[in-house]
C-alpha cells in the first residue's frame, strides 16, 4: 500500500511500502533491492532513503538511513532501488533478514546528492566500507555522461 508523497519545496519525498525483490550478500553486508518506482525516478547519486524496521512491539521505532547504492528505472516491477545494509544492531539485523515479497516502509529520496559535472571529465571515486555504497550509482551516472 502506498502512502501519500510529501513535498518539500521542489523536492518530492515519497513514502511507500516497498516490496523486497531480492537480497544478496556482499561480504559482510546485505544488499536489498526494493520495488520503488517513484523513489527510483526521482533519485540522484548521493541521496538516501530511510526504512522503518522491526515489527509492532519490538521497540524498534526509529527509522534507519541508507545511501541509495543503485537505481534501475526498468524491469518487470518498474523502478527499483538498492541499499546496502551493515547488520550490526537490532534494526539493521531485522532489515537484513527480509526476504523476497516482504514489505518495508521506505521514504525518499532524501538529501541533496552529489554535484555531478556537466562536461565529461576524469574522476576518481574514493570510499571505504558501506560508505562506498553510493559511489556505484555515481559511477554509473558519470559513465553515462562520458566521464572517465
Amino acid at each position: 500500500m502506498n502512502t501519500p508523497s510529501a513535498s518539500l519545496g521542489k523536492n518530492r519525498i515519497h513514502q511507500i511500502d516497498a516490496e523486497v525483490l531480492a537480497t544478496r550478500r556482499a561480504g559482510a553486508y546485505t544488499v536489498l533491492t526494493f520495488s520503488a518506482n517513484q523513489i527510483a525516478a526521482a533519485a540522484k547519486p548521493g541521496q538516501f532513503v530511510t526504512c522503518s524496521v522491526g515489527e509492532v512491539g519490538t521497540g524498534l521505532i526509529l527509522r534507519r538511513a541508507f545511501s541509495i547504492h543503485d537505481v534501475s528505472s526498468t524491469g518487470g516491477q518498474g523502478g527499483t532501488i538498492d541499499v546496502v545494509v551493515a547488520p550490526h544492531g537490532g534494526g539493521t539485523q531485522w532489515l537484513a533478514q527480509r526476504r523476497r515479497y516482504d514489505k518495508v516502509n521506505v521514504s525518499g529520496p532524501l538529501g541533496q546528492g552529489f554535484k555531478v559535472p556537466r562536461e565529461p571529465v576524469s574522476c576518481v571515486l574514493v570510499g571505504g566500507g558501506y560508505g562506498s555504497a553510493p559511489l556505484f550509482f555515481l559511477a554509473k551516472v558519470l559513465a553515462a555522461r562520458g566521464c572517465r
